[in-house]
């Protein structure tokens, strides 16, 4: 596997990189929230 990537490969890894991370903390946020809501 070649490990050196053209800048534009770069920039979508990083582009990726930040979608899948919004989605994680979204799914975390929401997962924190539905504890908080239901709790006694």
């Amino acid at each position: 596997m070649d490990m050196a990537m053209t800048p534009e490969q770069r920039k979508s890894n990083v582009r990726l990189g930040l979608i899948l991370a919004s989605v994680a903390c979204v799914v975390l946020a929401g997962f924190v929230a539905k504890m908080m809501l239901l709790m006694p």
